[in-house]
Order: C-alpha cells, then sequence, then structure tokens
C-alpha cells in the first residue's frame, strides 16, 4: 500500500513491518476535527485469503481482542476488508519489543524485570478471567513505550476457553522454546497455568539473557520442557533476590497443579520481593547513619582517667606526682613508620603497574572467544558486541598474525557488515529510499536495487548489483579491519558485497542439499514432522508439495518461508531460497489452486487403493512400501489443512498408513 492511502477510515503512514501472516502499517484515524489518533493497521497477506484456517485465525485474533478491555492489553479499534481483504486497527504503541531491548542489552535487571511483570501479570489475569490463554507469550509479543507502561500483543493463537479450538487433538501451537510441557505432548485441554510456564520462560530469559532451554530441533526442545530441569538462576544472575528465583522455580514446575494459583498471586508475590529488598535497603541505610548511643552515667561504668586523678591530688594539697616518660611503642617509633610508609608506597606503585599494565592477548581474546561460541550456539548476540569485542583485541593485538587475530578480524567485520545491512533493510522498507548522508551514493543504489532483487527471487540480478558493491572501493575492501573512520566507511561496502554474495551462492547449494533431504526420507522411509515455526521445515514441505503438483500451496508456502525469514538476519539465505522459488512459481489464484488440490488428492487416494489392494494379494511385504509412501505423502502434506474434504482424505490415509506398518 502506499503512503496517503484510504483503508475504510484510516490513511496510511507507513509501513511497520510484515511477516506470514500480513503487514503492519501506521495510519491515522480522524476521530473528530480537533482529534487524530495513531493506530497499528493489520492487513492480511494476499497469499492467504484462500487459506481458510489461516482466515479464522485473523478472525480469531479480532473476536478476542473484542472481549479484553486492560491499560497492559493491545487495544482493539476496528475491523472490517479493504478490497475483499481483512484488516484490524489496533492502538498503536510507540515503543519497543522487549526482544529488541534484550538483544540490545544483553539482560534486565531484577528490579525492572519485576515491575515489567507485575504489569504482564495484570494483563495475563484478566484475560484468563475472561476465558482467554494466550499460548504464545514471549519477549517479542511483549511491547514497552518510552515511560516504562507494558502492552500485550499478538493474540494470533489465542484459545478462547468457551468456544471450539481451531487447532485440533494433540496439535502443538506456540513458540517452541517457551511452550509448556502440556503443550509440547499436545494436551487439548490447556489451562491458564500454560501462560505461567511461558512467563517463567520470559523471566528466566529477560534475568540472564539465555533461555533455560536450548535445542538443534522442535523434538529435542519439547522433550527438555518435559522432562529436563532448568538451570539454577541464582548462578547466572548474582544480585537476583532467592525469593525472585524460587517464584521462577514454581512457575517452571513440569506438572501444572504445582504451579502458582493464578497470574494474580504471582503479581502479589514480585510487589513482595520488591517490598522485601526495600525494607533491607532502609534498614541498611538506617544503620549506616544511626548515631553511636549515649554511654551510661552510672558511676561505676566511667572509667577514671589520668587527669581525674591529679584533679583529686590537687583538692587534697598532694604534690603533683613527677611523670614518667611515656615509652613509645615499636609501631609508632619514626625509623618504623618510615618504613612502613616507603612499603606503602612501593605497594601502591606496583597496583599502578598493575592497573595501567595493558591486558594480555588472552584476557583481550577471550570475551572474542565467547561471543564466536554465543553465536555459533544461535544466542542472541548484538552487532556492536561482535565489533567491540574485536576492537579491544585488535588494537593490542592485531598486528600479531595468526588464527586469533584472522578470528577476531572475521568477528569485527561481521559485525560492521550486519549493521550496515540493517540500516540498508530498514531504508529499503520505509519512504525514504534516497541516500543518507555519509554514505556513498553510487554504492547505496546499487545495494538497494540488489535487496529489491532478492525480494523479487532474481538471485542473479542481486548478485551482479552486489559485485558492483563489492568493487566500488577494492582496495579498502581488501582490509582484514580499519578503525579509521574514512577507511572503514568504504571497506564496509566491500566486506557487505562480499558477504552478500556469498549468500546467493548458499542459497543455491541449499536446494540440491534440501531435494536429497526430501528423497532419503522418502527412500528410507523416514517421518517428517512439520514446524510451521521453522524456515527449514515450511521448504521441505514446499519441495514436496512441489512435486505433488500443488503449485498455489507450494507458492503460499515458500511465501510464509520467506516472510519469517525476512525478519531474522540469521536466515537470510534462507530468505533468498523463498524469495526465488516464489517467484519461480508465479502466481496462482486460490479457486483455482483449491480446485486442483482436491483433484490432485483424489488421485492419490485411488492410486493409495490400488497399492494396498495388490499388497495385500501378493505376500511379498515390499508392496506394502509404495502403499506406506503415498499415504504417508498425504498425511504430511494436509494434515493440518481445514478443507472438510481434504480432512477426510487425510483420516482415511492415515487408517491405511498405521495398518501398513504392521507390515514392515
Amino acid at each position: 500500500m502506499l503512503v496517503g492511502q484510504k483503508v475504510g477510515p484510516f490513511t496510511i503512514e507507513r509501513e511497520l513491518g510484515s511477516g506470514a501472516m500480513g503487514t503492519v502499517y501506521m495510519a491515522q484515524f480522524q476521530k473528530s476535527e480537533q482529534k487524530v489518533i495513531p493506530v497499528a493497521l493489520k492487513v492480511v497477506a494476499l497469499g492467504l485469503l484462500g487459506n481458510e484456517g489461516a482466515m479464522a485465525r485473523f478472525d480469531r485474533e479480532s473476536a478476542i481482542l473484542k472481549q479484553l478491555r486492560h491499560p497492559h492489553i493491545v487495544r482493539l479499534f476496528a475491523t472490517g476488508t479493504y478490497k475483499k481483504t481483512p484488516f484490524i486497527a489496533m492502538e498503536f504503541i510507540d515503543g519497543e519489543a522487549l526482544d529488541r531491548v534484550l538483544a540490545r542489552r544483553g539482560r534486565l535487571g531484577w528490579e525492572e524485570v519485576a515491575g515489567y511483570g507485575k504489569q504482564l501479570c495484570l494483563a495475563l489475569q484478566h484475560a484468563h478471567e475472561q476465558g482467554i490463554i494466550h499460548r504464545d507469550l514471549k519477549p517479542s509479543n511483549l511491547m514497552v513505550t518510552a515511560g516504562g507502561v507494558l502492552k500485550l500483543t499478538d493474540f494470533g493463537i489465542a484459545k478462547d476457553t468457551d468456544v471450539t479450538a481451531l487447532t485440533g487433538m494433540n496439535s502443538t501451537i506456540g513458540t517452541a522454546a517457551y511452550m509448556s510441557p502440556e503443550q509440547c505432548k499436545g494436551d487439548r485441554n490447556l489451562t491458564a497455568k500454560s501462560d505461567l510456564y511461558s512467563l517463567g520462560i520470559v523471566f528466566f530469559e529477560l534475568l540472564s539473557g539465555r533461555k533455560p532451554f536450548t535445542a538443534d530441533t522442535t523434538v529435542d526442545m519439547f522433550l527438555k520442557h518435559v522432562h529436563e530441569k532448568p538451570p539454577r538462576l541464582g548462578k547466572l544472575v548474582q544480585d537476583l533476590p532467592p525469593k525472585f528465583e524460587t517464584l521462577i522455580l514454581q512457575l517452571l514446575e513440569k506438572e501444572k497443579d504445582a504451579r502458582p494459583l493464578d497470574a494474580a498471586w504471582v503479581a502479589r508475590m514480585l510487589a513482595e520481593i520488591e517490598e522485601d529488598a526495600t525494607a533491607r535497603k532502609s534498614a541498611g541505610l538506617e544503620a549506616a547513619h544511626a548515631r553511636k548511643v549515649d554511654r551510661p552515667l552510672a558511676a561505676e561504668t566511667v572509667p577514671i582517667t589520668e587527669e581525674d586523678r591529679e584533679a583529686a591530688r590537687a583538692l587534697k594539697g598532694r604534690p603533683r606526682k613527677k611523670k614518667k616518660a611515656k615509652a613509645v611503642p615499636f609501631l609508632q617509633r619514626t625509623p618504623v613508620k618510615a618504613a612502613f610508609l616507603l612499603l606503602a608506597l612501593a605497594t601502591l606503585g606496583g597496583a599502578v603497574y598493575l592497573m595501567l599494565k595493558p591486558p594480555s592477548a588472552d584476557a583481550l581474546y577471550a570475551p572474542v572467544e565467547r561471543v564466536i561460541e554465543q553465536s555459533k550456539n544461535k544466542e542472541a548476540v548484538t552487532p556492536d558486541a561482535k565489533t567491540e569485542a574485536a576492537e579491544r583485541y585488535l588494537k593490542a593485538h592485531g598486528d600479531a598474525p595468526g588464527e586469533r587475530t584472522d578470528a577476531a578480524a572475521a568477528l569485527f567485520r561481521a559485525g560492521t557488515v550486519e549493521k550496515a545491512e540493517k540500516v540498508l533493510v530498514n531504508r529499503f522498507g520505509s519512504k525514504w529510499r534516497d541516500s543518507p548522508e555519509g554514505f556513498d551514493p553510487e554504492a547505496y543504489a546499487a545495494a538497494i536495487s540488489a535487496i529489491q532483487a532478492e525480494k523479487d527471487g532474481q538471485p542473479a540480478t542481486a548478485a551482479g548489483l552486489w559485485g558492483r558493491v563489492r568493487t566500488k572501493f577494492p582496495d579498502e575492501a581488501k582490509l582484514p579491519y580499519a578503525f579509521d573512520e574514512a577507511a572503514l566507511k568504504k571497506a564496509t561496502w566491500g566486506w557487505l558485497g562480499e558477504k552478500r554474495v556469498k549468500d546467493i551462492e548458499a542459497a543455491k547449494a541449499l536446494l540440491p542439499q534440501l531435494q536429497k533431504k526430501v528423497a532419503d526420507a522418502r527412500k528410507f522411509e523416514v517421518a517428517t514432522a512439520f514446524n510451521p515455526d521453522s524456515v527449514e521445515s515450511l521448504a521441505v514441505r514446499a519441495l514436496r508439495l512441489d512435486a505433488f503438483g500443488d503449485k498455489e500451496r507450494t507458492r503460499r508456502t515458500w511465501d510464509t518461508a520467506a516472510g519469517i525469514a525476512e525478519k531474522d538476519h540469521d536466515q537470510h539465505v534462507w530468505f533468498l531460497l523463498a524469495s526465488e522459488r516464489r517467484a519461480a512459481l508465479g502466481k496462482v489464484e486460490p479457486d483455482a489452486g483449491m480446485t486442483q488440490r482436491r483433484a490432485l488428492i483424489a488421485t492419490q487416494l485411488s492410486d493409495l487403493d490400488k497399492a494396498e489392494a495388490e499388497a495385500k494379494a501378493d505376500s511379498q511385504p515390499v508392496k506394502w512400501i509404495t502403499v506406506r509412501v503415498l499415504a504417508r505423502d498425504l498425511v504430511e502434506m494436509y494434515d493440518d489443512d481445514p478443507d472438510t474434504g481434504i480432512m477426510t482424505a487425510v483420516r482415511k490415509a492415515r487408517g491405511v498408513l498405521d495398518a501398513a506398518r504392521e507390515k514392515k
């Protein structure tokens, strides 16, 4: 949509972001002549218009938001359609999602987390009292305004316990890293305590900067949620009150009945933790400033001094005793004091030397090694964290050749390129496409055109444009790192162009790898689990659908994969693959796609019936392989299709598959 375009009573100002479900715009609502309200306008993706399941979830989000009116829950203003495309108008939150805050800062202090936690608990309690379970609680769905007000967003997969859930039996909905054990098990009778478990995961991540469980696959993540104990948070966060850690462990109990009663109870506990901390601070402050209590005045408790004795002698008329020379203690004698002074000066000089002594290569390389390891483990590491760790090492030891210098230089280039990419992507997604100040206009124009070519699925064109970016400043592009500002700006273009060309080559090599994976799974009868949040899982399904002949759903699946990968810098290679495959398919109308799909499934069922009949008539087990392959294709590709006829076909294929497994 264009800036200034009208969608009902709303005027589009700019795009805020886009994803698999659609695009969100900032728009203005002219409530009256004097009052204009900013809104976030969520418009469903065109590719989902024929997807009944996706449309039902879109409708469900608006239906649920209509039931919720709370200062810490994003507010719904209106719903409607624009040119037969549904939209939702919601409260515009001028702030930042907590996942972005966490990526920038590493971790949050416990007081700040407790403050946000109380607000979130109030929102959850309100939703739970209306019979709404969020089911996708995570930092990216928690917006915080500049004034520190938290807003719970994204009720797209929330479950209204008063009506039938959109998902079927034994299904799992939500983001795997934050899902409760009962979600992982596919429990259809979820309760509000599922959200409390996710709340514990969110608290753990905000406080420590890491998730309690990490895994390479969704299945492994599910198993950890169900069986593995979370690590002790107190060992990761030194200043965490023990009571807060106990609360989080209670939220992360595997059995839901062992978790807190409700979100309101959690809010009260957070308030108690804050009050306890305030009381301890007040007591410490009072003790530090308290005056020394006056001594007792009883005569027997007052010590008699030499001056008192001299006064008594004078009153009695006795002569004053001649004072004896006081013996000076050994440690107070002048030579000894001088010796101690010299020793103190020497110690101070040694301390100053140690303070000013440059850190060793090992000490400077340790942060570099840590950041590299975090990146390998796919932990959140900001570009600034990469460049700062590398820069400290390179400034002290960058002249020394070796593996460490090479690794630090590579980390510095990676962080620098990532920052440049974010600037370009943000500029590309906004209405300001002109070259910003300080950017080389020619290199910038080529980069923006290359990003457009990538989005359009034209890798060869994009590679040529990135090649121009890479060679704009050939001498600086060869530098392993640079700290001079002018040289760094020129070198960044070269590093950026080189990185993006490599991404395009990697995407090209990725396709045959995935095709082999699909072929091997079919050949060796390996069941393929589907995760709608995984780009790789979506890509595998898209390839299978393409081979099956379902062009419309293939394109829609690639479109979903591209939408997810586009938002994640680390998945740029997947975005390139998805965009290229999506463009190669062209556009297929949803109605035509459904007609084609039903015909394909009918043919597959017919082939399955024939293969089953042949296998039953023949005693050879090899005949059942074809039966299992045909049945598994239908079950795994269409198990989430909401069409009644297709659901019937899938149930039949599942029954045949279960029976055929016994013939192995």
